[in-house]
């Protein structure tokens, strides 16, 4: 199986202010990530195609921050999502994992060789945090599969 895993680093929660620090990891040589935009309070650290290091800071309820990039198959195999995984039940941060074009990522969606597809991760300061022990969940991977 080929897998794109992200992993984003659990921190805990003071006095109100959410901070994410991320180091995200792509294990599947030849899809790769490219063309990042981001949100003003995302401080990008860089990537070497294969891993996504930044950093975002929410202060209060409202905040969010967006990170955008493509997904690149630079491999001679069409490949399927085989799963997306995110945290869908957090009650005070809100995240959508999503295509550019504001469509779900679903079990089954192919990306062809030698095409790219634009994502959209999008997290949101929803609910007042009351748990100072709270760690937050902002993980998320694609995994694919080559298609036969």
């Amino acid at each position: 199986m080929k897998y794109l895993n992200w992993l984003i680093l659990v921190v805990p929660l003071l006095l109100g202010m959410v901070n994410f620090n991320n180091s995200n990891n792509i294990n599947y040589r030849g899809i790769y990530y490219d063309n990042f935009s981001y949100s003003d309070n995302v401080i990008f650290k860089g990537s070497d195609g294969e891993n996504i290091d930044y950093s975002a800071q929410l202060e209060k309820v409202g905040d969010y921050y967006d990170l955008s990039f493509d997904i690149i198959n630079d491999t001679d195999v069409d490949v399927k999502v085989t799963d997306c995984v995110y945290n869908k039940e957090d009650p005070y941060i809100e995240y959508e994992l999503l295509y550019s074009n504001g469509k779900e990522i679903k079990k089954g969606d192919i990306l062809k060789s030698g095409d790219s597809i634009g994502v959209k991760y999008h997290v949101l300061y929803k609910n007042q945090i009351k748990e100072m022990s709270y760690d937050i969940d902002s993980g998320f991977s694609i995994s694919y599969d080559q298609v036969i």
